[in-house]
């Protein structure tokens, strides 16, 4: 390993180039003792090419180079000698290149910019050069690039453009995939044509496709098998946004936010980019409409696919209406899942549950204990049952029919349970099964087995609509109210439980087990508040805060919080006073500094007046900011001193640092340097 001294690396805006040898170990085994004068010789070339064009050699390891460039041009040309001087070579060569503003130390450069350009090199092919969207921004003189779109690289959460040097063509790059869209285990059945027809409608002319058709008819898996056809047509990627368990059409956007990690306001984050969003299961926020007919007027080049049980009613919508099976397709659906062989019965039983793709399967997954014949039947002994209704459509009648025929075949034990797992919105881990329906384990694999439940990592969950019978089983007012009561309780104490991981090592695998029960949180919110239990809605909306500010969702945790704490107004407790400073400081870190000074106010008094220091620090904290961001200096520094004390009391040192960072930016605004340098040594 061979590295430079700080001293010798340019500083400022440097652009960084990595290199790395593709195959090595393959190079290896067929060259032999010949390796190593490869390996010498390929040195010996990137080092007169780097040299020429003022590089200045970071840091060696194996086969890999780290090279510094007080300009882009010079890196880029420097890459595209050494490039050229190994075309005659065995040895193939990625060099990925970006341009930024790391941190000299005494043993070379730290940052963020280092890692970005050695993700960048990982990412391409032998022989390819990659280099970033910054570095294509300081080349002052033309080179011939390939816009390869936007790219997601690992540990980096926003997307990252990359250009490639020359018009040669590789392999895709290896980035993480620019996109999020499911890939259902199971396979997909006929449909070919509707997918050709539905992605060349949101690739062609139209921006907003809506598919609509009765709950059943399969209209998610066309939206992700036409949306996988287009992957590679969008360059900022296709993502995927579940609706399915929102009930506010408030969050519809915020959602949309969440699934891309957005870091700003969405039209803002979006812009020009050439996205397509997949909306799936909007029926039930169609109120959202107008919103999304903003987005899309706002951003030129978005599109959007969206999955409902009825159209937006929007300007530019186009339809798509989803129509059950073809018949074939049916028969052939039935006889994968159920591996049976086609024959008439089959086409039969097809034909009585319209072909609809959910009813089809529902049915298969009984083939291992009836007949097709039998399962005709049964099936349409329930049909007879649903003739009336004639404001309902006819589908809907086959598929509840379908549905109710398959909880009537289940255990009684398999029902209860059944019934009980409704009460989780968009699922639940076992620990949460067993925690808050005392499920047993051969039951809940006997639901998976019989396509009741599905299965995914270590979640369970329903379909919406299968979901919503199961909930009407609960006829027992009883029984639903004391599992909706078991269910608010276990997910208080998972966000109590999980509330401090979020300031330790490995937060961002707790802050991923809260949001997939986001919506049980939601849920157990709403039932909270309804029935009035308010000191656990304080403990529940005080425990989430972090989590919230953590994840961005500012909007919708200062809605929670609001409401909770106005429906909880004269309670004097420590939930209360916990939950004022959560909504507090969610305030302030939307510069609603009016809001900011209202909460911390309550907080401070409530919390000293509870004698409760690691509250009142953080009360302190944002009236103290609220303060400064008022012109009231003398006022704020007098909340963070305060503020000091309290966390000191308390043991809490996050707030103790986020104390000092704060007065040491108040000295540093003042021009006290010595100050400043005393407080912010504090932080440290």
């Amino acid at each position: 390993m061979m590295s430079i001294v700080s001293r010798d690396l340019p500083t400022g805006t440097v652009t960084l180039l990595f290199t790395d040898i593709e195959g090595s170990t393959r190079l290896l085994r067929e060259h032999g003792d010949r390796y190593a004068d490869l390996l010498a010789e390929h040195r010996l070339a990137l080092r007169a090419a780097f040299s020429a064009h003022s590089g200045v050699e970071v840091d060696t390891q194996g086969d890999a180079f780290f090279v510094a460039f007080g300009s882009a041009v010079d890196a880029v040309s420097a890459a595209a000698a050494a490039q050229r001087s190994l075309a005659m070579s065995p040895v193939c060569v990625r060099i990925g290149i970006h341009t930024g503003e790391p941190v000299v130390t005494d043993e070379g450069y730290v940052g963020l910019a280092v890692h970005e350009a050695a993700r960048i090199a990982a990412a391409g092919h032998g022989g390819q050069t990659v280099l970033s969207l910054e570095t294509r921004a300081h080349l002052q003189r033309e080179f011939e690039l390939l816009d390869l779109g936007e790219h997601r690289v690992k540990d980096f959460d926003g997307p990252v453009g990359l250009f490639q040097l020359g018009t040669e063509a590789f392999p895709p790059l290896r980035t993480i995939s620019n996109t999020n869209l499911p890939r259902p285990a199971s396979s997909f059945v006929g449909r070919q044509p509707e997918v050709r027809e539905i992605a060349r409608l949101i690739g062609g002319e139209s921006r907003l496709v809506t598919l609509t058709g009765p709950g059943g008819s399969g209209k998610t898996r066309l939206a992700i098998e036409a949306a996988t056809e287009l992957v590679g047509s969008f360059r900022a990627g296709v993502f995927w946004v579940l609706l399915a368990t929102v009930q506010d059409p408030r969050l519809v956007t915020e959602t949309i936010a969440r699934a891309l990690g957005a870091r700003r306001e969405l039209a803002a984050e979006i812009g020009e980019r050439e996205l397509l969003l997949v909306l799936d299961n909007l029926e039930q926020v169609i109120d959202a409409a107008p919103a999304l007919a903003d987005l899309l007027e706002a951003c030129p080049n978005l599109r959007l696919l969206v999955t409902s049980r009825e159209l937006l009613r929007v300007r530019g919508e186009v339809e798509y209406r989803t129509s059950p099976l073809l018949e074939h397709e049916a028969v052939e659906l039935f006889c994968t899942r159920a591996r049976l062989a086609p024959d008439l019965a089959i086409e039969e039983l097809c034909r009585a549950l319209d072909n609809l793709p959910l009813a089809v399967e529902l049915a298969a997954a009984r083939a291992w204990v009836l007949s097709p014949a039998q399962i005709l039947e049964r099936i349409m002994q329930r049909l007879d049952l649903f003739k009336g209704g004639r404001d309902v459509h006819p589908r809907h009648r086959t598929l509840r029919a379908t549905i109710e025929w398959s909880h009537d075949l289940l255990e009684p034990e398999e029902r209860e349970l059944f019934a009980r797992l409704s009460v989780f919105a968009g699922g639940c881990t076992l620990e949460a099964a067993e925690a808050v329906t005392e499920v047993d384990l051969d039951v809940l694999q006997a639901l998976v087995e019989k396509s009741l439940l599905r299965q995914s990592a270590e979640r369970f969950w329903m379909l919406e609509l299968i979901r919503g019978y199961a909930a009407e089983r609960l006829e027992d007012g009883g029984t639903v109210e004391e599992l909706r009561r078991r269910h608010a309780e276990h997910f208080v104490g998972f966000a109590e439980r999980i509330e401090p991981e979020l300031m330790r090592d490995r937060q961002a695998e707790w802050l991923e087990l809260l949001d997939n029960d986001h919506s049980n949180a939601r849920s157990a919110l709403a039932f909270l508040l309804e029935r009035g239990d308010f000191e656990r809605t304080l403990r529940l909306v005080g425990a989430l805060a972090m989590f919230w500010l953590k994840k961005g969702y500012l909007s919708e945790g200062r809605r929670w919080l609001e409401a909770t704490l106005r429906a909880t107004d004269g309670q004097r407790t420590a939930a209360r006073a916990k939950a004022l400073g959560g909504a507090a400081l969610l305030a302030s870190l939307q510069g609603d500094w009016p809001e900011t000074a209202r909460w911390g106010t309550e907080g401070r008094r409530l919390s000293l007046e509870l004698g409760e220091p690691r509250y009142a620090s953080t009360a302190m904290l944002t009236l103290g900011r609220a303060l400064l961001a008022t012109g009231e200096r003398e006022g704020a520094i007098a909340q963070f001193e305060e503020a000091a004390a309290s966390a000191v009391e308390a043991g809490n040192s996050d707030a103790i640092a986020m104390a000092a960072f704060n007065l040491g930016y108040a000295a540093l605004d003042d021009g006290d340097l010595e100050r400043a340098r005393r407080e912010f040594g504090r932080v440290v």
